[in-house]
């Protein structure tokens, strides 16, 4: 048997708006999705930086002694940061003396900081001798003769020898190690009446040549710059008064050559030396 299915216009009507609305549902559901963009823009990545600068200052000296001279080769700057910087000092005598006061600052980021005697730049220069003499031949004799000790830190009360107010002898200066707290003059040797044992400028080359960290009082690495501590120190020149005619005419030249690492990351600095 046949069935038939008659449409009348009205149910026909009927089911085109139907379809009509459901597709007028989907439509709208579509066009409402969330979205959002989120960025990271203009990203950077600086290194840090470090920064030395390492001035001196002739605090005292001897009362006829000639007043050493600080130049750089761009002026009388006394600070080298990418700068050369000479000390010279004429016309020493014995008994005389002289203390220059070194800083070294760090900038940037803290750093430790190591003083190295450059061995290719020192010398003793036999000089002219007005007077007979026992050693005429090289070297010249003043750096096995004047006396240099490193101290940590002096004050001054009003004497024009302030040498009596220097503090605590750096044990690299002290052949004996003796940890002497305060000054002591020294014989014709170096030797004081504590046994304490000024090294000679010679000597003092010897220990530093190979570079010298500086270390706090409790002698651990001294974190200098960056709220930490300046690196300063006073080293003490004096010829000693019963030297006798053998330096007449003498010089010594040297080079101080301060370096300078990072802190952070840095458990062994300048290779643990």
């Amino acid at each position: 048997m046949t069935e038939k299915l008659e449409l009348t216009r009205r149910k026909l009507l009927a089911g085109i708006a139907g379809v009509g609305a459901a597709s007028a549902g989907a439509g709208l559901g579509t066009s409402a999705y969330l979205n959002d963009t989120e960025s990271f823009t203009d990203n950077s990545i600086t290194a840090g930086a470090l920064n030395l600068a390492v001035s001196v200052d002739v605090r005292a000296k001897s009362p006829d002694l000639p007043d050493p001279e600080v130049a750089s080769e761009t002026g009388t700057d006394d600070t080298a940061d990418g700068n050369v910087v000479t000390i010279t000092v004429s016309d020493l005598k014995p008994g005389d003396w002289f203390l220059l006061e070194w800083d070294a600052e760090v900038y940037g980021n803290p750093g430790y900081v190591q003083v190295t005697s450059v061995d290719e730049d020192y010398a003793n220069a036999e000089g002219a001798n007005p007077e007979p003499e026992t050693d005429t031949a090289a070297p010249g004799d003043l750096g096995r003769t004047l006396l240099t000790s490193i101290w940590a830190d002096f004050q001054t009360l009003g004497s024009t020898d302030v040498r009596q107010y220097l503090v605590d002898l750096d044990p690299t200066t002290d052949v004996s190690s003796t940890g002497l707290s305060a000054y002591e003059t020294p014989d014709l040797d170096g030797v004081t009446p504590s046994g304490a044992h000024y090294t000679t400028l010679d000597e003092a080359h010897a220990v530093y040549q190979t570079g010298v960290l500086m270390r706090d009082a409790g002698g651990a690495p001294l974190v200098v710059g960056n709220n930490g501590d300046s690196g300063t120190f006073y080293q003490l020149f004096e010829l000693p008064p019963g030297v006798g005619n053998d330096v007449q005419g003498d010089s010594v030249t040297f080079s101080l050559r301060f370096d300078a690492e990072q802190v952070r990351n840095n458990d062994a600095p300048f290779g643990g030396a």
